[in-house]
């Protein structure tokens, strides 16, 4: 489950080095956080709302933030708002973390010699090519799949991802319908409520970008 987010954000990233569902990806990030905190059993899912079973700190500073804003006074925050919730800066934490790693980099330009513009280039072609991997493994998939590749297959076809990564309308059918499949065989109340809320939040009207 550790690398369900940078995964997302990775697969992300097109070609001429934007990120393709850029207003979106914040709600796939928080989703696989959600997805990552009930993995862990900091978390669970009662009614539909997020319960913190232990807030001790993970080591992740990301999950701790996340985990951090699951808590506060009056009732428990619902799946598809804390996943809705504008979380200033999150995709480019996950930006600055996969830069820190090595796997991407960032480009600066001018664009007409005026306007600044950021581009993400993929500097490891294998760390981009295992997350495609697991993608496809439910699209293309017969067999059963694991936990970590539902949630990806789950969260990216919420986010819009398919559509970037499975262009050909046949292909875009085939995650989606696998996807479902695997979303009610093989995952949990946690992780299924975390697509949905990222599918709600997405669909929504919700603004955001990546930085």
């Amino acid at each position: 489950m550790e690398t369900v987010g940078e995964d997302l954000v990775l697969l992300g990233i097109r070609a001429n080095g934007t990120i393709g569902v850029a207003a979106k990806l914040r709600f796939g990030l928080s989703g696989a956080e959600l997805i990552r905190l009930a993995a862990m059993r900091r978390v669970d899912i009662e009614r539909g709302r997020i319960v913190v079973l232990d807030p001790a700190p993970t080591g992740d500073a990301l999950l701790d933030d996340a985990l951090a804003s699951m808590r506060g006074r009056g009732r428990p925050p619902t799946a598809k708002n804390w996943v809705a919730r504008n979380r200033a800066g999150l995709t480019k934490r996950y930006l600055d973390r996969l830069v820190a790693a090595g796997t991407i980099r960032l480009e600066r330009r001018k664009a007409l010699g005026l306007i600044p513009v950021d581009r993400w280039i993929v500097a490891d072609a294998g760390r981009l090519a295992q997350a495609k991997a697991r993608l496809d493994a439910i699209a293309y998939g017969s067999g059963g799949v694991s936990a970590e590749q539902a949630a990806l297959a789950g969260l990216a076809s919420a986010i819009g991802l398919a559509r970037l990564q499975y262009p050909g309308s046949a292909d875009r059918a085939a995650i989606a319908a696998a996807t479902d499949a695997a979303i009610s065989a093989s995952i949990d109340a946690a992780t299924s409520a975390a697509t949905d809320a990222a599918q709600h939040a997405g669909s929504g009207g919700h603004g955001g970008g990546h930085h």
